[in-house]
């Protein structure tokens, strides 16, 4: 032995550091093991793993609030042929508790009277006493401009509508790119930003309010990529951490797979008779997703997501029901389906 340490795999996450997709893949993949590297943009970490240089990615996918990530959606139906290689080999769930950060720090008691409030905890709930007295931050009237992911902005609405109605509202790649922005712009700045508590911490801002989406049980659905074609086990074997996903353990007993496909604008109840075929074959979906083909107008690729596994066989008629439904699949689409993967499901929150 010649004493160096084995070369650690590399992760690739929508940056910069402190990002929701950040503290997803600290949770999934350990650092002893895993080398974490910021992306500036959704794509980005899907070319990393296209062209080798990542051997995984964790990106965002859908939100409980705010619904599917629609980049991720694009990059996933690959329109451009950019990763064809790509495949989803694991999900996390990750519990999303947004905060106003910014230079501000001190506070002062307001009556309001709305149909929501701050409760003790400074979380926003539903009142059903609309002249219950709340605690609000004393130095939000003199903010300008918010920065944050669009996504953000649509699972905090109801906060920024009663707080900081008619405030410029500025969308950056990434909520910690928006705290990044803020701390760059010095102790007298008149923005904050929507993030985390741990992307205060690490600019140095203050937690002018907390909790500040629009459902205590906002959480966000992330999605762990490898290249099929390079990586076709998932991760390594030696892998040990209770956190990380398994990408290929046959004993688990559910799994998800998520396949894209087109469909002829003619005749009539063509996605129908699609979808049917899974349910003849015993199969629940999860989901459905669409997004405009460009082929022409109004025409749609489809990505559904099915309770179940495809097996990796060269013999087609072999692998289980999942394979059987998506050989039935071709009789009814335009051109071939692609299989874009098929992971252990992970209940929410837990991996």
């Amino acid at each position: 032995m010649d004493g160096t340490e084995p070369k650690k795999l590399k992760v690739a996450y929508l940056g910069p550091i402190a990002s929701y997709s950040h503290q997803a893949a600290l949770a999934c993949f350990s650092t002893e093991e895993y080398l974490l590297e910021p992306q500036s943009q959704i794509k980005d970490a899907f070319a990393s793993v296209q062209a080798n240089n990542c051997d995984f990615a964790v990106v965002p996918f859908e939100n409980s609030t705010y619904g599917t990530v629609v980049f991720t959606l694009d990059l996933l139906v690959d329109r451009e042929l950019k990763a064809p290689d790509l495949l989803v080999c694991g999900e996390f769930y990750l519990p999303v508790h947004h905060c106003l950060i910014g230079h501000a720090s001190t506070r002062c008691s307001t009556n309001l009277s709305d149909d929501h409030a701050w409760d003790d905890s400074n979380q926003m709930q539903a009142n059903s006493n609309p002249k219950r007295s709340s605690q609000i931050m004393k130095d939000l009237q003199h903010l300008s401009t918010i920065y944050s992911h669009p996504a953000a902005f649509g699972q905090c609405e109801q906060f920024l509508s009663l707080y900081l109605k008619g405030v410029e509202k500025q969308e950056v790649s990434s909520t910690s790119r928006a705290a990044q922005l803020v701390a760059e712009e010095g102790a007298n700045s008149r923005s904050a930003a929507i993030s985390s508590s741990l992307a205060a911490d690490i600019h140095g801002l203050k937690l002018v309010a907390q909790s500040i989406q629009d459902r205590d049980d906002n959480s966000t659905r992330f999605f762990i990529l490898k290249n099929g074609k390079s990586n076709p086990q998932g991760l390594a074997p030696s892998s040990s951490s209770p956190h990380q996903p398994s990408c290929s353990d046959k004993g688990a007993d559910k799994w998800k797979t998520l396949v894209s496909f087109t469909l002829p604008q003619q005749p009539s109840g063509t996605l129908a008779d699609a979808l049917q075929v899974f349910k003849n074959h015993g199969l629940n979906l999860t989901s459905i997703n669409s997004r405009p083909s460009l082929e022409h107008t109004w025409h749609y690729v489809f990505l559904i997501e099915v309770q179940g596994r495809r097996e990796e066989s060269d013999d087609d008629d072999g692998g289980g029901v999942m394979n059987q439904a998506l050989k039935e699949l071709d009789t009814k689409t335009t051109g071939a389906w692609k299989w874009l993967g098929s992971w252990r499901e992970s209940s929410a929150g837990i991996i």
